[in-house]
């Protein structure tokens, strides 16, 4: 078996759930990044305004981050807008 057909079928073997999980976390990073970009905020200052460490700042926007309710709330709140909706 092929490196191609070993990486398929490990893919292939992920459960849906958290197939589905890491591709809401990268786009609530995308959108967190893009606010910021559009606000023009850096990732310190967004830091100091959410309380956090900006290497954690760096962590969540690297799309691996599994983030809480609170957390969620306090960057919408943060940037003045939903980071996701219901």
């Amino acid at each position: 078996m092929n490196a191609t057909n070993l990486f398929r079928e490990a893919v292939a073997a992920i459960p849906k759930d958290v197939t589905t999980q890491v591709n809401w976390s990268f786009a609530i990073a995308d959108k967190i990044d893009a606010k910021l970009k559009e606000i023009g905020m850096t990732q310190k200052e967004f830091a100091k305004e959410v309380g956090k460490t900006e290497p954690e700042v760096s962590r969540w926007l690297s799309g691996t981050h599994n983030f809480t309710l609170r957390t969620l709330a306090k960057i919408s709140s943060v940037l003045g807008e939903d980071i996701i909706k219901i």
